[in-house]
C-alpha cells in the first residue's frame, strides 16, 4: 500500500524590503540607505509572522493526529461494526475497506485543519502512513486468519454432517467408511498442495475425535459388542488415550454383562437354592474349558465377519468355553496380558484355547492378529479379511501366547459371580413378592367387603383363594390366614373364652391341691390342644413351682451348663434343650436325676456335654419347626405342637412339613383327622390320613372326595410300577396296566375313586 503526500496549502512568503531607520533622510532615500533599513525592518516582520504560522500548524498537526488516531480506531475496534470484529466469511475484503477508509479519513482531515505550511503537512502525513501500514498489517492478518477459519469452520461443519449421519447408523460399518472416506477427501480437499505428513496429521486430527464418538454412542446404547467391533476395526483411527479409555470402559461393562448374565444363568439353573448355587459357583468346574472354546471357533468357520474382527471373535470363542474375555483392542489386550503374569512363548506348552498373538512389523508389543490355538490340528483359528478360517502357527511373527483364565477363578470373580446370583434371586423374589402382594392386596380387599356385607361363606373364600393364586403356596396360605381371621372372629373369642376356662380349672385344682402336681402334669398335657403351647408352659412351670426346691435344683443344673461351657450361645442351646427334656418332672429329685443324666449321659447314651451335637442338632430341628409353624395358620399350632412333643426330632420334618401344608385349618374333616394323629400318635403321612378323612366323612353321609388330601406328586413310574406305593400296591396286573395308559393327575383320581367306593360299599375290597 501506498499513503500519498499532499501538496502544502501555504505558499513561503518572499517579501524581501529593506527598512531604513526613521530621523534618518537616507532613510528615505536620500542616499539608498533609508531603503535598506525599511527592509530590515520588514524582514523582521516577516520573520515574527512565519514563527506564528508555525505555531499554529504546530498546534494543529497534533490536533489532527489525535483525530486521526481515534477515527481509525473507530474503524477498526468499533463494537458495533469494526474491522477487527469481523469473524468468518464478513472478514473477506476488510483489507481493501480499511485502504479506502483510510484515505477518506486522511482527506477529510487534512481539509479540516488546512495547514499553512508544507512541512507541517508533510509531519501529519507521515505520521499518519506510519500508523496505516501497522495497522493495514493487523487488518490483513486478521483478514486471512477469519477466511482461513472460515474455511475451516466449513469443513468442520461437513465433517459434523457426515459423522452426525454415521452416529444414526453406526451399527453400519459400510455407511461409516463411506462417511470416512468422504470426510478425508475434504480435509484432503481443504490442505491441498500442502505437505503430505500434515494432511495426514490434519486428518487424523479432525476424525479420530469422530471415530471415538462412534463407539461413544454404542457404549451410550448399551451396545457393548459393536462397541468392541469399532474399537477393532477403527481403533488406528481413534485417539491413543481416548482408543485406550474406551477398550476398557467397553471391556469392564462386558465384564458387568457376563456377571449380570452369570446371575441369571445361575438362578434359572438353580433357583432358589442357595446351597446348589454356591456349591457350584465355588467349585472346580466353574472354570475355562479350552476345548469348548475351540469347538465354538470351529462352528464359526465359513463365516465372514469383515476386517478387524479377530479379536472380538476370539472374545466371544474365549466367552464360549467360560473364560475372560480380553480387551477388544489387541495391543492393549496383550499389554493387559502381560500385567497379568499370562503371556508365554514356550510352544510346547501352548493347549486348546490358549491366544496366539501375531505382529507384521517385528515389534512383539505391536500386536497386530490373534486367533485360538487348537492343539489336536496345531493350527490357529481366526477371523480375517477373507472370514473365519484356520491358518498356521507360523502365519506371521509370533508375539507371544496367553491362557485366558477361567472366568471367576479367582476368589474375587467367584464373589462377584454369587453376588450377581445373590442380586437376581432378590430381583425375582421382588418381582415376585410384588405381583404376590398386588394379588393378596386385591383378594384381601374383596373378602373384606363381602365380610362388612355380612357374607361369610368359608367355601366361597376358599374358591376364591384358589382361583387366583395360580398354586402359589405363599399366596394361598396368606389369604386363607386372612380369610380365616374373618371367619373366626366370633368363634376365635369363643375359643379364647374356653382356653381361658380351661387353663383356670387346672390351675386352680393345683392351686387347692385337687390334684398332685404329676396329676396336674398329665391334666395339662390332655388339654395341650386346647391350651397352647404358651398356656402349657406356663401351668407346667406353675405345677412345678409347688415345690420350691426345684428352682434350686434348676439353679444347680444351669451352673454345671456354664461350668462346661465357655460359649455363651452353647450354653443358651444346651440350656434350651435340658428345660424341654424336663419340663414335665415336678419331682425335686426326680427332676435332677433326669436333668444330671441329660446333661452328662447314663450307660444307655451320652449327655449333651459329652456331645454337643445332641442339642445343636436339637435346636436346629427346632429352629425348623417354629419355621414350619410360622408359614401356617395359627388354627395348626395345637397340633403341630402336640406332634411334636410326642415325637420329638425322631420324625422326618419334611414329611411333616408336606402333612401340615396339606391341610385346610378351615376343613373340619382335615382338621379332626390331623387331630387325631396328633393326639394318638398314628402315622403323621397323607395316605393314613385319607383313610381317617374318608371313614368320617362316609360316615356322616358326605361325599368324602372334597375333603381328602392332595397326594404327593410322585413320578408316573413310581405310582403305576412300584407294587409297593400305597393306594396301588392291591389293584392287580391288568388294571394297572390300564392305568399306565392314563395321564398322571387322572390315575391319582381313579385311585381316590376306588378307594372312597370302597368306604361306601360299593365295591368289595380291604383297604
Amino acid at each position: 500500500m501506498k499513503f500519498s503526500q499532499y501538496a502544502s496549502q501555504v505558499n513561503p512568503n518572499t517579501i524581501q524590503g529593506q527598512v531604513q531607520r526613521p530621523g534618518d533622510l537616507n532613510s528615505y532615500g536620500g542616499n539608498g540607505a533609508g531603503y535598506e533599513a525599511i527592509g530590515r525592518g520588514l524582514g523582521a516582520v516577516n520573520e515574527a509572522y512565519q514563527k506564528f504560522i508555525e505555531s499554529v500548524d504546530q498546534s494543529r498537526v497534533v490536533e489532527a493526529d489525535a483525530e486521526y488516531d481515534k477515527r481509525i480506531s473507530d474503524l477498526l475496534y468499533n463494537p458495533q461494526n469494526g474491522l477487527m470484529y469481523t469473524q468468518y466469511a464478513n472478514a473477506e475484503g476488510i483489507a481493501g475497506k480499511f485502504q479506502s477508509e483510510e484515505q477518506k479519513i486522511r482527506q477529510e482531515i487534512m481539509g479540516k485543519y488546512n495547514f499553512r505550511l508544507e512541512r507541517t503537512s508533510s509531519v501529519f502525513n507521515n505520521w499518519a502512513n506510519n500508523d496505516a501500514q501497522k495497522r493495514f498489517m493487523l487488518v490483513g492478518q486478521h483478514e486471512y486468519k477469519q477466511v482461513e477459519a472460515n474455511k475451516d469452520l466449513a469443513l468442520s461443519n461437513n465433517i459434523d454432517e457426515n459423522f452426525n449421519f454415521a452416529m444414526q447408523n453406526y451399527d453400519n460399518d459400510a455407511l461409516i467408511k463411506s462417511e470416512f472416506d468422504k470426510s478425508a477427501t475434504l480435509v484432503m480437499d481443504r490442505y491441498k498442495g500442502q505437505d503430505p505428513e500434515f494432511i495426514k496429521s490434519e486428518a487424523k486430527r479432525l476424525l479420530a475425535p469422530k471415530m471415538a464418538s462412534l463407539v461413544g454412542t454404542a457404549l451410550a446404547n448399551g451396545d457393548i459388542d459393536r462397541a468392541g467391533a469399532m474399537i477393532e476395526k477403527w481403533g488406528a483411527f481413534m485417539p491413543d488415550e481416548t482408543r485406550l479409555a474406551y477398550s476398557r470402559i467397553a471391556h469392564a461393562r462386558k465384564e458387568r454383562e457376563y456377571e449380570h448374565y452369570t446371575g441369571i444363568t445361575a438362578y434359572e439353573r438353580f433357583g432358589d437354592d442357595y446351597e446348589a448355587a454356591r456349591q457350584y459357583i465355588y467349585g472346580d468346574a466353574f472354570g475355562y474349558d479350552g476345548e469348548a472354546a475351540v469347538r465354538s471357533a470351529r462352528e464359526d468357520i465359513g463365516n465372514n465377519y469383515g476386517t478387524n474382527t479377530c479379536t472380538i471373535r476370539s472374545n466371544n470363542w474365549i466367552a464360549a468355553g467360560g473364560g475372560k474375555e480380553g480387551n477388544t483392542w489387541a495391543p492393549t489386550q496383550f499389554e493387559d496380558m502381560k500385567d497379568a503374569g499370562l503371556i508365554f512363548t514356550d510352544k510346547s506348552q501352548l493347549r486348546s484355547g490358549d491366544i496366539v498373538y501375531w505382529n507384521y512389523g517385528g515389534d512383539p508389543n505391536d500386536v497386530d492378529h490373534v486367533g485360538i490355538y487348537d492343539a489336536k490340528t496345531g493350527t490357529v483359528i481366526q477371523s480375517g479379511d477373507h472370514g473365519v478360517a484356520e491358518i498356521s502357527l507360523d502365519y506371521a511373527n509370533i508375539s507371544g501366547f496367553a491362557r485366558p483364565r477361567g472366568r471367576n477363578v479367582s476368589i474375587e470373580d467367584k464373589d462377584k459371580a454369587w453376588d450377581a446370583y445373590v442380586t437376581q434371586v432378590n430381583y425375582n423374589n421382588a418381582i415376585k413378592n410384588n405381583h404376590k402382594k398386588r394379588i393378596i392386596d386385591s383378594v384381601q380387599q374383596e373378602m373384606w367387603n363381602k365380610f362388612k356385607s355380612g357374607v361369610i361363606d368359608p367355601n366361597e373364600f376358599q374358591s376364591l383363594v384358589y382361583n387366583v393364586s395360580g398354586g402359589d403356596v405363599d399366596i394361598e396360605m396368606n389369604l386363607l390366614k386372612f380369610g380365616n381371621d374373618l371367619i373366626g372372629i366370633q368363634g376365635k373369642a369363643a375359643a379364647e373364652s374356653s382356653n381361658g376356662a380351661v387353663y383356670k380349672k387346672i390351675k386352680d385344682a393345683i392351686t387347692d391341691g385337687t390334684v398332685t402336681p404329676a396329676e396336674a402334669v398329665s391334666l395339662i398335657n390332655q388339654n395341650a390342644t386346647v391350651l397352647g403351647e404358651a398356656d402349657r408352659s406356663r401351668l407346667l412351670a406353675f405345677a412345678r413351682n409347688q415345690d420350691p426346691r426345684n428352682k434350686d435344683i434348676d439353679k444347680q443344673l444351669a451352673t454345671m451348663i456354664n461350668e462346661a461351657l465357655s460359649d455363651p450361645v452353647e450354653r443358651g442351646e444346651a440350656q434350651i434343650y435340658l428345660d424341654n427334656a424336663i419340663e414335665d418332672k415336678t419331682d425335686p429329685q426326680k427332676r435332677y436325676d433326669d436333668g444330671y443324666g441329660v446333661l452328662y449321659g447314663t450307660k444307655d447314651k451320652p449327655g449333651i456335654l459329652q456331645n454337643k451335637a445332641i442339642f445343636k442338632n436339637y435346636n436346629s430341628k427346632q429352629r425348623e419347626w417354629g419355621l414350619l409353624k410360622s408359614s401356617l395358620s395359627p388354627k395348626l399350632y395345637p397340633y403341630i405342637d402336640a406332634y411334636q412333643r410326642q415325637n420329638g426330632n425322631n420324625i422326618d420334618l419334611g414329611q411333616a412339613r408336606t402333612v401340615f401344608e396339606s391341610i385346610n385349618p378351615n376343613d373340619k374333616y382335615q382338621v379332626s383327622a390331623l387331630q387325631y394323629a396328633a393326639v394318638y400318635n398314628s402315622p403323621m403321612d397323607i395316605q393314613e390320613l385319607n383313610k381317617q378323612i374318608a371313614a368320617m366323612a362316609v360316615r356322616d353321609g358326605v361325599d368324602a372326595a372334597p375333603h381328602l388330601l392332595d397326594i404327593p406328586q410322585q413320578s408316573n413310574t413310581a405310582v403305576q410300577q412300584n407294587e409297593s406305593t400305597p393306594w396301588f400296591s392291591d389293584w392287580g396286573a391288568s388294571e394297572r396296566t390300564g392305568l399306565a395308559a392314563m395321564n398322571f393327575s387322572d390315575v391319582l383320581e381313579s385311585i381316590k375313586q376306588r378307594h372312597l367306593a370302597t368306604l361306601r360299599g360299593e365295591i368289595n375290597e380291604e383297604w
